[in-house]
């Protein structure tokens, strides 16, 4: 039963740390561009995806681009259907961008 309760509580301790661990990747912010000003490419766009969430918002403020959340954790969010080439809207899992658009 001792053996039983030691391997169920590690089981508990490295699945939290693992959860944690996702949501707190630092990953570095890409280089502001020029072009970025006129229209964001989707190659440039996709270089958000696996950061934190709230550091994504904050790098795409600092690139001087929009930022939405399109959907969190499968709940999707009412958007404009406007299309702008300076903002990107992103899917958010677990507190982690996991995809990206353009527009």
């Amino acid at each position: 039963m001792k053996r039983f309760l030691v391997v169920a509580i590690t089981s508990l301790v490295l699945t939290a740390c693992s959860s944690s661990e996702q949501t707190q990747t630092a990953t570095a912010c890409p280089v502001a561009d020029v072009a970025d000003a006129t229209a964001i490419t989707p190659e440039r766009a996709e270089l958000l995806v696996g950061f934190a969430e709230n550091d994504a918002e904050k790098c795409a403020a600092d690139l001087g681009w929009a930022y939405r959340v399109g959907s969190r954790d499968g709940e999707d969010f009412a958007m404009t259907l406007d299309f702008s080439q300076q903002r990107v809207t992103v899917t958010v899992t677990l507190g982690v961008v996991t995809a990206i658009a353009v527009g």
